[in-house]
């Protein structure tokens, strides 16, 4: 580690914002150099790494990118504020509890509007009596445009002071952000059709505390003998990996839970390969993983419906480990994609923050570098995608433009249905097929934003690959 950087003075001379710089950009170095899934790739890149890069530029500017320079790779990226870079990982996080999408307001496309696609429970925004369809114009009484929707998202929506929003109805609604857990479980049913029963699930990222609530819902889903399950991800743009594990284990074919068949394979660069060999995740039925320091261990006995058919609704929005479970169940289910074409995100990652990393190389460097290392990288942390996922038999068929629908329909928050119902527009498609005319939309006519919201984030365990 220590021989990334060629540094004539030692650390202890430089200034203080200079051993920050120092630690910061060592330790950036070291996990792209080491884990970096293309970091064969991109060795001119971390060659040319020095002590006194800005670290968060460097990672955009050397991450694997196509030969007329455009990012294959556009997840990887060093933050300043770890804390917060986690919290929308765990579902921990200050938030209003409001999803939307950004539409144009105007064929001239300068102003927008944010269209509610649903709340969060026990948030502000359901509180606020905000609801699926809803048109928020303005915020703080500043109509909302293309060019100030970033900031009066962030500066006020999010910030945790009072809010005022503008309504396309002419009403107001106040809220104010507030810490609080974002329950991914958001919805689920029973929907009775033609004699069937089939299960609805709105899932919206892959924490790792929505395990034990994930399992109780496909108790719930087998106690009542669904054959068919409609899994929503439209919104999903991932998470973790111990969870899609579990997911899946309870939507494929018992036989292959029984059998300990091949959900999913890790592909790494040459370094990992060599240290931690192949990685091989197989259904079960008991899971071990640690959140949030407490060590859990979940059994899914019980929870397998045993389906027949299982039909994906997904979006731009459905991404990493999302697109990771179709991959697994794909070669052992009957399944119909429904929406439109997911993210593409085909690779996982692991967020590292600067002390763990410290700590990890903590005997090959001295106590006074560590102690310093530690103080200086505090709130700094990595995001680097270290894999990419395949099925048993090798193949990532998302990779690289996402899993193309069997049935192309977009989302329409503005059909006048909530999420659930049998008559909104992507649920009605998954259950009826392919309406003889698409149903017009309420209000706004100009198609929304190509913007992602979510981080897509698919965690693996780190392990200390300085181990001897």
């Amino acid at each position: 580690m220590t021989g990334c950087f060629k540094q004539s003075e030692p650390w202890e001379s430089l200034k203080d914002e200079e051993q920050e710089l120092y630690f910061v950009n060592q330790f950036g170095a070291s996990m792209m150099s080491s884990y970096y899934l293309w970091n064969k790739e991109i060795a001119s890149g971390i060659e040319s790494w020095h002590a006194d890069s800005d670290p968060v530029a460097k990672v955009k500017e050397i991450r694997y990118k196509d030969a007329s320079g455009n990012d294959i790779d556009k997840w990887s990226q060093m933050v300043d504020d770890y804390a917060g870079f986690q919290g929308t990982v765990t579902g921990n996080t200050k938030s209003s509890g409001l999803e939307y999408a950004l539409y144009y307001a105007s064929e001239d496309k300068k102003n927008v509007n944010l269209v509610v696609t649903y709340t969060y429970k026990g948030s502000p925004a359901e509180a606020a009596g905000l609801k699926r369809g809803d048109i928020i114009v303005a915020i703080n009484d500043q109509p909302i445009t293309v060019s100030n929707y970033q900031n009066l998202i962030e500066s006020s929506l999010e910030s945790g002071t009072p809010c005022k929003l503008s309504m396309r109805d002419g009403g107001t609604r106040q809220l104010t952000a507030k810490e609080m857990y974002l329950d991914p479980v958001h919805l689920h049913k029973i929907i009775e059709k033609d004699g069937r029963k089939i299960g609805y699930l709105h899932f919206t990222s892959y924490t790792l505390k929505a395990i034990p609530d994930l399992i109780q819902v496909f108790k719930e889903f087998t106690a009542v003998g669904i054959s068919e399950l409609v899994l929503d991800l439209r919104y999903n743009g991932g998470g973790y990996t111990r969870t899609a594990e579990v997911l899946a284990s309870m939507i494929v074919p018992k036989k292959e839970v029984v059998a300990g068949s091949v959900f999913e394979r890790d592909v790494y660069n040459d370094k990992l390969t060599e240290s931690w060999g192949e990685e091989v995740i197989k259904f079960a039925t008991s899971f071990n993983y640690e959140d949030e320091g407490r060590k859990m261990e979940v059994s899914t006995a019980g929870a397998n419906p045993d389906i027949s058919k299982l039909y994906v609704i997904m979006s731009y929005g459905t991404a990493s480990a999302s697109e990771s479970t179709i991959c697994g169940l794909l070669p052992y289910m009957d399944i119909e994609l429904i929406g439109q074409r997911s993210r593409g995100k085909y690779c996982g990652g692991i967020i590292v923050d600067g002390p763990t990393f410290y700590g990890w190389v903590k005997d090959d460097i001295s106590k006074k570098s560590y102690e310093s290392a530690v103080s200086c990288t505090d709130n700094w942390g990595i995001y680097v995608m270290i894999s990419r996922y395949a099925d048993k038999d090798g193949n990532t068929p998302c990779m690289p433009n996402g899993f193309a629908p069997d049935l192309e329909i977009g989302d329409n928050p503005l059909d006048g249905y909530e999420l659930g119902d049998v008559n909104e527009t992507m649920l009605s498609v998954a259950l009826n097929g392919l309406p003889s005319k698409a149903r017009a939309s309420k209000g706004i006519q100009s198609r929304p934003f190509d913007y992602s919201r979510h981080p897509e984030v698919c965690i693996l365990t780190p392990r200390n690959i300085f181990d001897k």
